[in-house]
């Protein structure tokens, strides 16, 4: 298959000789198969470790990063303690479903008052 080829022939180039290939052909890419891409280069990524320490666990960061969830996000309470803290901190403040504007009118109109 051509995938097998390509692989093969990247497999001789410098980091930056694969870099520039990539930047040539990104453009050409759709926008799924971009997100793919950004998707695995995140998971091969290595983060520095003052990154997981001093932003990711930091119990002052924490709070902040998880008030950016949605509340159906619950499973990221389960990473860690400092997260656990976090979520449950951040827990109350966070939107929560709202009900439109009543339509006092249309109340009115519907209820059936009953007077003796």
């Amino acid at each position: 298959m051509a995938s097998h080829r390509i692989g093969a022939r990247l497999s001789g180039l410098s980091p930056e000789q694969i870099v520039a290939f990539i930047d040539e052909q990104a453009p050409l890419w759709s926008p799924a198969a971009l997100r793919v891409a950004e998707e695995h280069a995140a998971r091969l990524a290595e983060q520095p470790e003052w990154v997981l320490s001093e932003v990711l666990l930091s119990p002052d960061l924490a709070p902040h990063i998880l008030a950016q969830l949605p509340t159906k996000a619950h499973a990221v309470k389960g990473t860690c303690r400092a997260w656990r803290r976090g979520w449950k901190e951040t827990l109350k403040k966070r939107e929560r479903p709202r009900m439109g504007p009543l339509d006092y009118k249309s109340l009115f109109r519907r209820a059936t008052w009953k007077t003796d």
